[in-house]
């Protein structure tokens, strides 16, 4: 009888914990149903897309050129260009870390850095460049970069020397000019070698600059297919826009779902500026992380020095192709003290967060938010986030679920 019973027991503890785990099942996958329509509208506009690349980057005629986007692949790797021969665009830019500083390569080139370099995945998608969105197109981001004494450290006339002398007799369709380049001076630029730059007659002047632009724009052609890998986000998306709740349920956790949820809460603030197939709006705004005491950083300093570029879309093109240019916000107070908003992708292994790498980690970005400090007699762009401990850890679980498979060996 006492067999009879142990074996009862035995069989009713059994369906016991397959009906517990039917529950569990069945509760999980009810969570991934509880999505509202708009809900699943904003996830499609979140999963990551590139359509749009070739309208945001209409500037750059070389941008489908397989022979421009060779060259470009070449010179983001070369060091040869830079002032001191040891830094190239990847020495920040980390191909095998997802084109991210994670190195913190940028502070040790300049000590004084208050900018990090961000990941070039999906940088082809954004509108401005740099920060304070000094830039308006990616290949003129590229030419900054050059010629900036804290960074590649060179100047026109030496990365187009480089240029010739490197890739020519590989590319002579594309740097055809590269046979009427001075011997002399050694040195040319208009901003970091005056001297030389004003000893070259005008047609020298504009030859170089037409080289400068085709090695800018070759480097944005290449760095244009730097496209981020799909992460459980957008497989998380797919599923739920299909009505495969059980496969969503296998690929996102309660846990994640709900910081989902969270994330598109127009309350909590997140998706107001975070949206996109990149996580980010290409806007700028005051979120209280700049320095007060150095201005000269922020987007009203950005827009100054976007309109004196002489590589401006404005310089190079028709006017009605410039209309984001045109119709630029000019006011100073949204623009002092205001950011480009990053993207949340692949965030890994990102050791500094915020413009200026000032928070080191994304517990103590949600904190930020959650308590955002006051600046006194100035605007500040965000509210208090308002969440609950356990709701700071579903929105980190969450911010972790964009991440991807990011070696460089799978970039289409």
């Amino acid at each position: 009888m006492s067999r009879i019973l142990t074996a009862a027991f035995g069989l009713g503890l059994i369906l016991l914990l397959a009906l517990l785990l039917a529950f569990r099942h069945g509760h999980a996958v009810d969570i991934h149903r509880a999505w509202s329509a708009d809900d699943i509208q904003n996830m499609q506009r979140l999963r990551f897309s590139a359509q749009g690349i070739a309208d945001k980057n209409s500037t750059n005629e070389l941008l489908r050129r397989k022979d421009a986007i060779e060259l470009g692949q070449r010179l983001f790797q070369d060091k040869g260009m830079s002032g001191s021969g040891q830094v190239a665009c990847a020495t920040c830019h980390q191909p095998e870390n997802g084109y991210h500083d994670t190195e913190n390569i940028t502070f040790r080139l300049d000590p004084e850095a208050r900018h990090r370099a961000p990941s070039l995945f999906g940088a082809a998608l954004q509108d401005w460049f740099f920060w304070d969105g000094r830039a308006d197109s990616l290949w003129s981001q590229a030419l900054a970069v050059i010629e900036n004494p804290k960074e590649i450290a060179s100047n026109r006339l030496k990365a187009v020397r480089h240029l010739c002398a490197q890739y020519w007799t590989s590319y002579p369709a594309l740097l055809k000019g590269c046979q009427q380049i001075p011997d002399a001076p050694s040195d040319a630029s208009p901003l970091v070698a005056e001297k030389g730059w004003q000893a070259l007659i005008p047609a020298q002047r504009e030859n170089i600059n037409q080289l400068f632009v085709i090695l800018g724009k070759s480097i944005a052609a290449f760095e244009a297919g730097l496209l981020p890998p799909v992460s459980p986000f957008d497989l998380y998306a797919d599923a739920i826009a299909e009505g495969k709740f059980t496969d969503a349920a296998s690929i996102f956790s309660e846990k994640e779902a709900a910081g989902l949820k969270l994330f598109l809460n127009t309350e909590v603030g997140c998706v107001n500026c975070h949206n996109g197939p990149m996580f980010s709006n290409s806007g700028f705004f005051v979120v209280a992380t700049d320095m007060p005491d150095q201005p000269e950083h922020d987007r009203q300093h950005g827009i100054e020095q976007l309109f004196n570029s002489e590589f401006n879309c404005l310089k190079w093109n028709r006017p009605e192709n410039c209309a984001k240019l045109l119709y630029i916000n000019k006011d100073s107070s949204e623009t002092v003290g205001a950011y480009k908003v990053p993207s949340l992708r692949n965030l890994r292994h990102a050791t500094a967060f915020m413009h200026n790498g000032s928070l080191k980690s994304l517990e103590a970005v949600i904190e930020h938010y959650q308590n955002p400090p006051t600046l006194p007699l100035r605007h500040i762009d965000i509210r208090p986030a308002a969440l609950f401990p356990h709701q700071k850890e579903q929105l980190l679980s969450f911010l972790t679920a964009l991440n991807a498979d990011i070696s460089h060996k799978e970039v289409k």
